[in-house]
């Protein structure tokens, strides 16, 4: 009888916890989501194009891990500094550095989303999101899928780099931090 009680409250004991981590992933699951879906409606509230300015930068930040955070700002930088350069030297104003909406995979940007599913780890999570670009000029509207990286920090889920969808020009690939971390260094060399 006491074998029975013992595996009974062991059994008990086993789904309850079988309850709560399912709870606990759901829950992380919801947040990861809320978080890229914030993300995106303030993106398209916002409209970047190009290097993100002071304001876009303070706009972005708190859905931004410290690392993308940092490539995000140094790209800004080195962009006014390419224009204050090219001002002093009066000479024909050069090319930016970031050609279009960075965090989309397409320059163009988007107009809607969608999150079509999140794969959630215990640090890092991804989810896919499916972009849709659209306006009067085109016959049909573009439609990829993009990824968005998320790490844990100390306030929870932040984004920690889109993987671009591949497609044919002008979408991009790669992610977002390596065309930042590209863009830095080309920029690095002296302007002639």
């Amino acid at each position: 009888m006491e074998k029975q009680v013992v595996k009974c409250i062991a059994r008990s004991w086993l789904i309850g916890t079988a309850l709560l981590l399912a709870g606990c992933a759901g829950g992380d699951e919801s947040r990861a989501r809320d978080v890229v879906s914030s993300f995106y409606k303030m993106h398209q509230s916002v409209r970047p194009i190009g290097a993100l300015t002071l304001n876009e930068l303070i706009t972005f930040r708190h859905f931004m891990s410290v690392n993308l955070f940092d490539l995000l700002k140094d790209t800004s930088v080195a962009e006014e500094a390419r224009i204050a350069q090219s001002a002093q030297a009066d000479a024909d104003p050069l090319p930016p550095l970031v050609e279009g909406d960075i965090f989309t995979g397409n320059p163009a940007g988007a107009s809607t989303f969608r999150i079509v599913n999140c794969d959630i780890g215990e640090r890092d999570s991804k989810c896919a999101v499916e972009l849709i670009y659209s306006d009067a000029k085109l016959k049909a509207p573009a439609k990829w899928t993009d990824q968005v990286l998320l790490t844990r920090d100390a306030r929870g889920w932040v984004i920690d780099n889109i993987e671009y969808a591949k497609g044919a020009a002008p979408m991009r690939s790669g992610t977002l931090q390596a065309v930042l971390t590209k863009l830095l260094k080309r920029d690095t060399l002296p302007l002639q």
